[in-house]
């Protein structure tokens, strides 16, 4: 359902091809466990937020990325959920609770978090999140992580985003800044995929939110 969520706010699909690219045979199918899901009817899901999106101003004080060949990353991960504004709680227990298995497979450590679902349309408000390391130097046994901790791959698509600077990324607005001037500004699909935050520690802390796109 946060696959379909997505798919609804950014972009054209009709509702019927959604269903049916997430595994549904039909569209009443689908409207059926996404009006249980979300309390709300697909169509007027989507149309309650394209009111909201008449007009879409720029990202400001961030410079637009494109990455046409995205490479797999291999990620070391930890789930967690909660309310937006605990992201950095997350990231301060990922990094403290783990931060010696970490430094053995990241170094220089290469952080990564994925967003999963838009919390601010569901129902329990909370969103799902992955702290993630892209793992580098010693090989991990990908049938045995390190306990607490799971393995991923991120998929080989395109990405489109901003790059922030440290002072100026506000992670809640910059999630809707980017997505709508991605679909909205610049005509781009964005997919059901994960929001990737790519933290930049070289580089006094940038921050790169992207989105996969078609």
């Amino acid at each position: 359902m946060h696959a379909v969520a997505l798919r609804l706010q950014w972009s054209r699909e009709p509702i019927g091809r959604i269903g049916y690219a997430v595994g549904y045979a039909s569209q009443a199918a689908l409207t059926r466990v996404f009006e249980r899901f979300f309390g709300i009817l697909p169509g007027r899901y989507r149309t309650a937020y394209g009111r909201a999106r008449l007009s879409v101003p720029p990202v400001e004080h961030a410079q637009f990325v494109r990455v046409e060949d995205g490479v797999p990353l291999l990620l070391l991960a930890k789930r967690y959920r909660g309310r937006a504004e605990d992201i950095d709680g997350f990231w301060d227990h990922f990094l403290t609770r783990y931060g010696a298995v970490l430094g053995r497979y990241s170094s220089p450590m290469k952080r990564v978090g994925l967003i999963y679902n838009d919390w601010r349309a569901d129902p329990d408000s909370l969103v799902r999140y992955d702290c993630c390391v892209v793992v580098n130097g010693e090989s991990v046994d990908m049938r045995n992580p390190p306990a607490g901790l799971h393995l991923m791959l991120s998929r080989e698509r395109q990405y489109a985003g901003y790059r922030f600077a440290a002072t100026s990324y506000d992670r809640r607005q910059a999630y809707v800044d980017v997505g709508d001037s991605l679909f909205f500004r610049r005509s781009l699909a964005v997919t059901e995929d994960p929001v990737i935050e790519l933290y930049d520690e070289a580089e006094v802390g940038k921050t790169t939110l992207l989105y996969a796109v078609e």
